[in-house]
């Protein structure tokens, strides 16, 4: 009970950990915006003259109560540009996001779709391996029971082949269903987020299509015919007398079939399922950065606000009557506002590149939903860039790599747990009898392994008490 609920525990830390990492890695393009100057020379240069006159206004007498408050609006007005661009950055974002939610839903329910029409598989598997065993049983239930009528014995010689050969027939017709909607959800996308200079790969005319059309139907025919006729041609071209045998032989050939079927629509499903979680994936990293360019921008109308307040302050205090006549006091007056509203717009500058960083990331999110499954990444997307989204071949599945890797992680992570000697010394000593026939038959390393065979028997030793007990 404490042990499993110690891994749970790890199991939890390492859960959150995984979450806080990607806490970091979404708050990443903001803080990194945010360490940089967002204002440009000339926008700084702005600010900063309008600032200086709304200082030196009152030199100018009555047009200093023009020019201070026109200063403070000339401020606001950058940062209402700012706001600007940056919803209209969070509008790209959220729009683009929307975009890719609703490909990968259309691409899931093709995949569904997928999935109720290959349902029928295991049955036409189940159906085909019970056939074949009642193939096998129909014989020796005829022996017992004293042969019947030929015509009987005909027929129950034949139920089970002719039986597993339509279901053969019908696992074809099911494989070339699902492969059709599989594809399908793959494919969902790839044109509508493609680059401009990979879309007329994909490009068909009316022509190309009718003719694609006509060589699918023509497939699934010649498939079908596939699935039907060469159990029974085989079944008839081998050698052996008793319709018993050939029915036997028929019965199994097809059950094959079936099952061959089944793990052929299983590889395609599971390219189809990485596909489309793929494509649910890059939609909700998408819409995750869109919701983060919301989040900066949230502030944006604050900010102008808050500009357009400084300007119609500073328009309201030109006109209260100030005590004595000091330039310097009146200049500092009249700049305490437009100073404010020139720090707002610039706060609002950082806001507004957080949006379009988002906005941005967003894109590039969803750029790999026209990820092609039937060529390599790189062509795909028409050029190879380093930060390009379709530069890593990775994200296709490829099953039978995948199965691969999976059973030689299995065996190292046995192999790990194998080499604590203290808890399993006879199953070390027999995986070191084993690589040492190993390299024996390969022919090197048999003295090198000698000593270390005997070093591990030595390290292993008599048991100790504590282990005997």
């Amino acid at each position: 009970m404490s042990a499993s609920n110690s891994d749970k525990e790890k199991n939890t830390s390492v859960v959150l950990e995984a979450l806080a990492s990607l806490e970091r890695d979404m708050a990443m393009l903001d803080n990194v915006t945010g360490q940089r100057s967002q204002l440009s020379v000339f926008e700084i240069s702005l600010l900063a003259g309008s600032v200086v006159a709304a200082a030196t206004s009152p030199i100018l007498g009555h047009m200093g109560h023009v020019l201070a408050p026109a200063s403070a609006a000339f401020c606001a007005a950058i940062g209402i540009g700012a706001e600007y661009t940056g919803k209209v950055a969070v509008s790209d974002g959220k729009e683009i996001a929307a975009a890719t939610i609703v490909c990968a839903a259309e691409a899931e329910g093709l995949l569904a779709q997928a999935e109720r029409v290959k349902a029928v598989l295991p049955l036409c598997v189940g159906v085909g391996a019970t056939c074949a065993s009642f193939s096998l049983l129909i014989p020796a239930v005829l022996n017992v029971a004293d042969n019947g009528p030929m015509s009987m014995n005909t027929a129950l010689f034949l139920i089970s082949p002719v039986i597993s050969v339509v279901v053969a027939a019908i696992s074809s017709l099911t494989l070339q269903e699902t492969r059709s909607f599989c594809y399908r959800a793959i494919s969902t996308g790839n044109r509508r987020f493609a680059r401009s200079g990979s879309v007329g790969r994909t490009w068909l005319s009316q022509t190309e299509q009718i003719e694609r059309n006509s060589q699918r139907t023509r497939l699934r025919w010649n498939n079908f015919a596939a699935a039907v006729i060469p159990a029974p041609l085989i079944g008839a071209l081998l050698p052996v007398s008793s319709l018993g045998g050939k029915a036997i032989i028929v019965t199994a050939l097809a059950a094959m079939e079936s099952a061959f079927f089944l793990a052929q629509a299983e590889y395609t499903l599971s390219r189809a399922t990485d596909a489309v979680a793929l494509k649910a994936r890059s939609a909700s990293v998408a819409d995750t950065y869109a919701n983060q360019g919301a989040r900066s921008g949230a502030i944006l109308p604050f900010t102008s606000a808050l500009s357009a307040l400084c300007a119609a302050a500073t328009a309201a205090i030109v006109e209260f009557p100030l005590p004595g006549h000091s330039l310097v006091l009146q200049g500092g007056v009249y700049s305490i506002f437009p100073a404010f509203a020139a720090m707002f717009s610039a706060a609002a500058s950082v806001s507004k590149a957080r949006c379009e960083v988002d906005a941005e990331a967003a894109t590039q999110a969803a750029s790999t939903l026209a990820l092609e499954y039937d060529v390599s990444t790189s062509k795909a997307a028409g050029e190879r860039s380093e930060f390009d989204a379709f530069n890593n071949d990775d994200l296709i599945l490829r099953p039978f790599q995948g199965v691969i890797e999976l059973i030689r992680l299995t065996a190292v992570n046995t192999w790990k747990t194998v080499k604590l000697r203290k808890q399993y010394p006879v199953l070390v000593k027999l995986v070191y009898w084993v690589r040492k026939r190993w390299q024996r038959y390969r022919g090197s390393g048999i003295q090198d392994e000698s000593v270390h065979s005997e070093d591990d028997d030595a390290s292993v030793g008599p048991a100790s008490p504590a282990m005997a007990s």
